[in-house]
């Protein structure tokens, strides 16, 4: 097995947390990010441009910081804002404090309607890959874009006594960036899956388009997410 392999639930779940999370963008996924780590205990601040104003998406229970203070603070940044101009402002604004930090990017590109196609195509660079260009000093990398805010708020144990554990694959080219990654999504109450370079965030980006589809046709739920089965 090689060093970026790291099987989820084993190395993984072994690997150190980070000593302290800032979530960026408190919208509905960063709300409910902020609440499953809460949930889990986990140490973690909320960034927000009117940090002096507590947020409604906030939990009382979080630090609530601007968000180059938080992101300044942490060892993991989540950047948790819509894809596009949003998140290329944040990361310039982000920029000088990231050198050296694990930053996740957890973003899809914008679909006309949620039953159409994105209008990218399935080569173009993704999200996280702009972002790693805009964040040459940071080890930055793609998760959590394949699980809805609804269904992070309904993480917990079935009625039959298993778990709702969606799987969440990873895409990272630093090594040490995937351990670290890999273990705050299993500390979620999530199932972290190793999924290869960070170039493989484009396919991650249409698996996530290819379950809003489905979602679409099954009524609109908005519970996405889905569970990678292997031996």
């Amino acid at each position: 097995m090689s060093e970026g392999d790291v099987r989820p639930g084993r190395a993984a779940a072994a690997a150190p947390l980070p000593v302290c999370t800032a979530v960026v963008g408190c919208g509905r996924m960063g709300s409910a990010l902020l609440q499953a780590a809460l949930r889990q205990g986990l140490p973690v601040r909320a960034g927000v441009r009117e940090h002096r104003r507590r947020r409604p998406g906030v939990p009382p229970e979080v630090v609530q910081l601007a968000p180059r203070e938080a992101a300044a603070a942490a060892e993991l940044v989540v950047l948790a804002v819509p894809p596009g101009e949003p998140l290329r402002q944040v990361a310039e604004q982000l920029a000088p404090v990231l050198a050296g930090k694990v930053v996740l990017e957890l973003s899809n590109p914008a679909m006309p309607r949620r039953d159409m196609p994105a209008p990218r195509g399935p080569w173009g660079p993704s999200e996280a890959e702009l972002l790693a260009r805009r964040l040459p000093q940071a080890r930055v990398a793609k998760a959590l874009n394949t699980v809805s805010a609804k269904a992070l708020s309904r993480l917990g144990p079935a009625p039959g006594g298993e778990w709702r554990r969606p799987s969440v694959p990873v895409a990272v080219d630093d090594p040490s960036a995937q351990r670290l990654v890999c273990a705050w999504v299993e500390a979620l109450g999530l199932e972290a899956v190793p999924a290869g370079p960070l170039t493989h965030a484009r396919s991650l980006e249409h698996l996530a388009q290819l379950l809003c589809h489905i979602d679409a046709q099954s009524g609109r739920t908005g519970l996405v997410g889905c569970r990678i089965l292997r031996p």
